[in-house]
């Protein structure tokens, strides 16, 4: 379970742009991204926000993240960005790298990412990372929603494999592990690094897949992220690059 002082305690260093980030905890939301909206919530910016129970959870494309309480970790992270400094797709990519640097900090083993925002563990999905923007008085802001099972029943009817991460792990290290390793690089993003790290970890890297781009249907072996973010798969010599980061793939 979350111990919410614990983690207050390890996020109390923490900052953003030379301010104190805030903590809120709720019982239960909607959904911590939703949540944002709310003019109590903007007034606290830069923010965590996390629950132990979503009742309304989402991810990519509208489709229902389920988020059951006190069985998985919820939560939300916002704070200001310049667009023009910042390519959220490669925030994206560097969530994705955060959030298995943490995992593996705390000992959590078989991770890896699957483009463009989920994370597996023992080849199913154990966690998905949601990211949307806010213009607030003409200022842009970035909330980063992440779920992860930690203790999802078997027998729970979801329409695709799922995985658990351990449920007497940190939960409180965790989410701070995230947080810190995220401010720690977002004003000083090494692409290179970040694409290096992300294609090193890559599910299905090598592995013939199909990509769903809109009404258009691409099959070809996997090739990872290029420096400009996009997507490559390789078929009969040639390179499909797919910009579209809601794009669908899966295995062949």
């Amino acid at each position: 379970m979350l111990n919410i002082t614990e983690l207050k305690k390890k996020l109390k260093s923490i900052h953003y742009s030379n301010t104190h980030l805030n903590v809120l905890f709720k019982n239960h939301v909607s959904s911590t991204n939703d949540y944002l909206n709310y003019q109590y919530a903007r007034d606290l910016f830069p923010l965590l926000v996390i629950t132990n129970n979503q009742r309304a959870a989402r991810g990519r494309n509208q489709k229902t993240w389920v988020s059951l309480n006190q069985k998985s970790i919820s939560f939300s992270l916002c704070f200001k960005v310049n667009t023009k400094q910042l390519d959220l797709r490669y925030l994206s990519y560097l969530s994705c790298t955060c959030l298995l640097d943490a995992m593996n900090k705390n000992n959590c083993e078989d991770i890896k990412i699957k483009w463009p925002n989920d994370l597996y563990h023992n080849d199913k999905k154990v966690s998905g990372i949601l990211i949307e923007s806010l213009s607030i008085d003409k200022e842009i802001y970035v909330s980063i929603g992440v779920g992860i099972n930690i203790d999802i029943p078997k027998n729970y009817s979801i329409n695709r494999p799922y995985s658990n991460l351990d449920k007497n792990l940190d939960q409180a290290l965790l989410v701070s592990l995230f947080c810190e390793a995220l401010f720690k690089n977002i004003n000083q993003i090494n692409i290179d690094e970040i694409i290096k790290l992300y294609n090193d970890n890559l599910f299905w890297y090598q592995k013939r897949v199909s990509i769903k781009d809109n009404n258009n249907f691409y099959e070809g072996k996997l090739l990872g992220i290029n420096e400009q973010g996009q997507l490559m798969i390789q078929n009969n010599g040639n390179i499909k690059r797919i910009d579209n980061i809601d794009s669908t793939m899966r295995r062949l």
